[in-house]
């Protein structure tokens, strides 16, 4: 089964050592709120915010965290948006099996010309 934010967040808290309580406390949130992400039973949808700061609290990726909530960073979608290409972009990399990393390493480095 794959894993979904509710597991993830369980697990990197307790990679952390962090306690329910002492984690809810770092995010601002309730240890009630927590325990129903982590338990998936929580149903309201996180905001991007939201996700920043578990990113940040559980020392994680926040594209992934992203990914497991269902949702696309508001600036991707700003992107997507400024430049109608991107969707037909992606298909095409898809289809021909390119990765998002291969990807990257054709576009130059930052601080070499």
């Amino acid at each position: 089964m794959p894993e979904t934010l509710g597991d993830r967040i369980r697990r990197r808290r307790g990679e952390l050592g962090l306690t329910l309580r002492e984690a809810a406390k770092r995010l601002g949130k309730s240890a009630t709120i927590l325990s129903r992400l982590e338990g998936n039973k929580e149903k309201t949808p996180l905001k991007e915010e939201t996700i920043h700061k578990l990113a940040e609290v559980f020392q994680d990726s926040f594209d992934e965290l992203m990914l497991l909530a269902g949702k696309v960073p508001h600036d991707v979608v700003t992107a997507m948006k400024d430049d109608p290409g991107l969707p037909e972009f992606l298909r095409q990399a898809r289809k021909e099996n390119v990765s998002a990393e291969q990807l990257m390493d054709m576009l130059p480095k930052k601080g070499k010309s």
